[in-house]
């Protein structure tokens, strides 16, 4: 099979059985996520297309590579395949813990309510932002009744985060969107609060990305729940836009922003106040991570494999076909695994740590955050049987290995991280409480 060809089979599977609705910009140069809006679980679906179309199987240390980058890179990579050759990266090692090159649209995105309050965090010298997202390796996961996984849902609020935002930094979040009123009301109090705006004020608000084409949806989420920041500009019809987790900021008009709040899928804003910071004591910090720090489940995990298991039990009724569907939303949690960096890098940097040593954890955390796509695409050839007891066996024996592997790889991150918190403990709180005791009895004995 010609190279042509091959890009013609890519195009067919696009166009005749996905259904992609940006089919007229394919083209052999035409990158997978930003032209075609692929995310990593469409790439998925249309590897298991390819793989059915053309007859070959693609391993895993294939599923994160720079392959999957264009339609023509895709077709080299698959002409390699089927002609027996391989890729010129040596399979060795395999991509899932690999962390020299992870990919720009999953890397840069943990938690945009967590990324939002941070903003104004790190541009003050006083505070560091990285004990914040101790909160979000474990952050909660949602499992609806007909067992789909997803990040969002209208009964999660953020109460954890913003009681520990004013306990860390002395800041308060004052909600302003009142989920009774209507949207109008709501959108005229954002106005309101945009144009007295002062310079400290940051003023943050839930919206639709999938109605703003302007901006990339890399995830494909429709809708897609989205916390940004926004202020006004010089020119009425345009507003400023600030996403810190996706790491954009600029002008975009403000009817299409507030067509992105209007929607029906979306509710949520606040406003806080810069002036408010102060500096964060240590001991605060102690009581955060134990709050945080879960060693004994992975909540995460735990979730994925009961939408599994459900889904392969026959009294749950659920179609098997069903089961791609329910787990679509892995790539937006297992992101957030991301976090543990954060943690090690607080740690590491308090106590003037060996930097290689953090950069061999950071791997680890690569390979948890790459081997939840590996579960992924099992689950999804697992969807594609027509009954549960068609199901290869080798299959789930593969996908419940990977999940034992995950709990495994997670257990050994926390546990090493509990062990580095309590070095962190007996550097800086413990000498500290003495120190306090000392002088408390000092004062108590003197005549």
């Amino acid at each position: 099979m010609k190279h042509a060809d091959i890009v013609n089979a890519i195009h067919q599977v696009l166009r005749d059985t996905m259904f992609i609705p940006q089919i007229d910009a394919f083209h052999a140069d035409a990158r997978l996520n930003e032209d075609l809006y692929l995310d990593s679980v469409l790439v998925l679906e249309l590897i298991l297309n390819l793989e059915t179309e053309l007859g070959f199987d693609i391993p895993d240390d294939a599923l994160t590579k720079d392959d999957f980058d264009t339609v023509a890179s895709l077709a080299t990579f698959l002409d390699r395949r089927i002609s027996g050759g391989s890729s010129p990266e040596t399979d060795s090692t395999p991509a899932a813990i690999d962390a020299a090159a992870p990919e720009e649209f999953e890397d840069i995105k943990v938690h945009c309510f967590i990324s939002c309050v941070c903003e104004m965090i790190k541009a003050d010298p006083r505070v560091d932002h990285r004990p914040f997202y101790f909160g979000v390796w474990d952050a909660e996961v949602v499992v609806d009744d007909q067992f789909r996984l997803s990040y969002h849902s209208e009964d999660i609020n953020h109460d954890f985060f913003k009681r520990w935002y004013q306990t860390l930094y002395g800041v308060e979040m004052h909600p302003w969107y009142q989920d009774q009123a209507d949207k109008a009301k709501n959108i005229n109090t954002l106005l309101s609060l945009l144009n007295n705006k002062s310079g400290q004020r940051q003023v943050m608000v839930m919206l639709d990305m999938y109605r703003l084409p302007e901006r990339e949806n890399k995830f494909n989420q429709n809708p897609f729940p989205h916390y940004v920041l926004l202020e006004e500009t010089d020119d009425p019809t345009t507003w400023f836009m600030t996403d810190p987790d996706f790491r954009w900021e600029g002008p975009l008009p403000k009817d299409k922003i507030l067509n992105a709040i209007e929607s029906p899928a979306v509710s949520g804003g606040y406003y806080f106040d810069s002036s408010d910071i102060r500096e964060t004591a240590r001991q605060d910090i102690h009581d955060y991570f134990l709050a945080c720090i879960n060693p004994d489940h992975n909540p995460m995990t735990d979730a994925v494999r009961a939408i599994i298991d459900a889904h392969l039990n026959p009294n749950n009724n659920l179609p098997l076909s069903a089961l791609s569907d329910a787990l679509k939303q892995i790539p937006v949690l297992a992101i957030r695994k991301y976090a543990y960096e954060h943690g090690f890098a607080y740690f590491w940097r308090e106590m003037d740590l060996d930097d290689d040593a953090f950069e061999d954890w950071c791997v680890v955390i690569e390979a948890l955050v790459e081997t939840y796509k590996l579960i992924q695409f099992r689950a999804m050839k697992i969807a594609k049987f027509d009954a549960i007891e068609a199901v290869d066996p080798q299959l789930l024996s593969e996908v419940y290995g990977l999940l034992d592997q995950q709990d495994e790889r997670e257990f050994h991150i926390k546990k090493h991280l509990i062990e580095v918190f309590q070095q962190w403990t007996m550097q800086h709180i413990t000498p500290a409480l003495a120190s306090s005791v000392n002088t408390r009895i000092a004062e108590e004995v003197e005549p």
